[in-house]
């Protein structure tokens, strides 16, 4: 009969941890700050005090929803951090905490647990690490995002009730404005840049020009005046004292997303609701101007490189334009408002062409 020998293991000493904590509040109030301010402070000394662990930092985000990992820029840096192996295990205080999307919740969790990280929910007394840990986090979570939509949902409804019977002030003032006692106030030198922008269209002059001319006289401090900010106001019934609610929609859907009301769920028009700036006479007269104005529907091919230029110096989307020889260009759109924002020079859209079809080829 064959001789087996046995050969122990070899017993290695216990690996030390380098460990971090994620924590995170849905609003900027006193008392959610004060809540990420006792989070922070509990967890720095939880593993600082523990002999086999290695403090690996503390990554917070403030204000921002769950529903989504694409604006949490401490959890996408916690991410990053994980990928360059600088972590190995993750303190979060709740799964409500890490993610309230389902979907982002186990697609981050099975990142970690490829790179060898694990997370530890501390409400839910679980982590990644055990083999029923995913199925938890996973029903965790989907309780999470539809309490997620259920609370979404009834802020909605009120929001509507409000619109409905004319008491819903809408937190983003227009330019022009100001808002005191939940009421739109005119702001005298806004408005006077409004009244002029207006003059300027019904006495012949283009949105680009006008744009041109805002930039070089009233420059904004941050930003700059663009072809589409000078459209807006042109559009907006707010500077003839009317208000229309619910231009855009979220969807009760996950993600969330914005999108232009198109019909799909009711609107709310109200009548001189507030002082205006612009006359009923010259706002009819500007919109019939910009329809008449309105270009053609652009043909396919105008729309190829459409929304996916950027330039590489300031960040800001490419705009298309025909020269009036008839050339057609792309170029940053801060250069085409005026040349000094930025150095990114125009290229032309055969350029373009000839190099997307070198690099697909």
């Amino acid at each position: 009969m064959p001789q087996v020998q046995v050969i122990q293991p070899i017993q290695q000493q216990p690996k030390r941890l380098r460990v971090a904590a994620y924590a995170r509040v849905s609003s900027d109030s006193t008392d959610q700050l004060n809540s990420l301010s006792v989070q922070v402070d509990y967890y720095t000394h939880l593993i600082q005090e523990n002999p086999n662990w290695d403090f690996a930092g503390i990554y917070t985000d403030e204000g921002i929803t769950g529903t989504s990992t694409k604006h949490r820029e401490q959890f996408n840096r916690l991410m990053d951090d994980c990928r360059a192996g600088l972590i190995d295990r993750v303190l979060v205080k709740s799964a409500s905490r890490f993610a309230r999307n389902t979907a982002d919740a186990l697609a981050s969790v099975r990142e970690m647990k490829s790179l060898g990280v694990t997370v530890v929910f501390e409400k839910e007394g679980f982590d990644t690490e055990t083999a029923n840990g995913e199925m938890l986090l996973s029903m965790i979570c989907a309780v999470a995002q539809e309490e997620s939509l259920s609370i979404s949902k009834n802020l909605k409804w009120s929001i509507r009730k409000r619109m409905q019977n004319g008491t819903y002030t809408n937190s983003s003032v227009p330019f022009g404005y100001r808002l005191e006692n939940h009421l739109l106030v005119i702001n005298n030198r806004q408005a006077m840049i409004v009244a002029d922008i207006f003059k300027r269209y019904l006495a012949g002059e283009s949105i680009s020009k006008i744009a041109q001319y805002l930039n070089n006289t009233y420059p904004k401090e941050t930003g700059v005046w663009q072809y589409s900010s000078v459209q807006l106001i042109l559009q907006n019934e707010t500077y003839k004292g009317d208000t229309r609610y619910q231009k855009h929609y979220t969807a009760n859907l996950f993600p969330t997303k914005v999108s232009h009301n198109r019909g799909q769920v009711s609107q709310y028009y109200i009548a001189k609701g507030h002082e205006a700036i612009i006359s009923d006479e010259d706002f009819d007269k500007v919109q019939s101007l910009l329809k008449m104005k309105a270009p053609h529907k652009p043909k396919v091919a105008e729309k190829l490189f459409d929304q996916k230029l950027y330039c590489a110096t300031c960040g800001t989307l490419f705009a298309r334009k025909t020269r009036t020889s008839g050339a057609v260009v792309w170029g940053c759109r801060r250069h085409l408002n005026k040349s000094g924002l930025c150095p990114v020079k125009s290229v032309y859209e055969t350029e373009l062409c000839r190099a997307f079809l070198c690099m697909h080829n």
